[in-house]
């Protein structure tokens, strides 16, 4: 079980919080793959800390749905939620036309060049991780400008239950080509002041993510 750099424990409340927040976000990143076993004394020695923290932070990620007990009682990362997934991206998809259409008439020019920057990073990386969270803050540029926080709230909790299914759709080579060409139409829409054709564009961005990402994902989680 290969495992990241991680932060001091000092920063952390407890060790237990230390150690669900360091499993929590290498699940969520995909550096710890679905079905992928997880051995407490392994993870106690490398983050530092005692084999209960580790355990009781095992649990909270149970409960949450990102662990859990295998045929053989073994603990492992779960399988991507992929029935839930369409859901997720169909829930999503007018949440965040919504936010362009808001923000559209109050965007500024350095709003725009921000995205404009943030686009340009993503046609330079091929890296799954890196894409993902470029991804989430080409559009958080807008949710903040549409200037409503319930929407905010919303749309950056289907962005953190989506966060793992979109690791690794980005992990495909065609992905980047089409959602860079989705992204700069929004990004067009916005710039012109089009309220409906940004919204438009971020409805269609996030429906087209989950088509990929059914077609991608669901052939190779049969194969598992």
């Amino acid at each position: 079980m290969p495992l990241p750099l991680v932060k001091s424990a000092r920063r952390y409340t407890s060790a237990q919080q230390f150690a669900y927040e360091e499993l929590r976000s290498w699940i969520l990143n995909a550096v710890l793959q679905p079905h992928e076993v997880l051995r407490d004394v392994e993870i106690a020695n490398f983050l530092g800390v005692s084999r209960t923290p580790v355990r009781e932070a095992l649990i909270r990620l149970g409960q949450e749905g990102l662990v859990e007990a295998s045929a053989s009682r073994m603990t492992r990362v779960a399988g991507l939620p992929l029935d839930r997934a369409p859901h997720l991206f169909q829930a999503g998809a007018p949440l965040d036309a919504l936010a362009a259409e808001l923000a559209t008439p109050l965007m500024t020019e350095s709003d725009l060049n921000l995205m404009e920057g943030l686009l340009e990073s993503m046609a330079r990386t091929t890296a799954p991780d890196r894409l993902s969270a470029l991804d989430e803050e080409f559009h958080r540029v807008y949710y903040r400008r549409a200037g409503n926080p319930v929407l905010i709230e919303m749309l950056e909790s289907l962005d953190e239950q989506l966060r793992r299914i979109e690791r690794h759709i980005w992990g495909y080579v065609p992905v980047h080509e089409e959602a860079y060409e989705e992204h700069r139409v929004l990004l067009a829409a916005l710039r012109s002041g089009d309220a409906k054709a940004a919204a438009d564009a971020a409805r269609a961005n996030w429906l087209r993510s989950w088509q990929r990402g059914e077609e991608l994902l669901k052939p190779a989680s049969q194969e598992m």
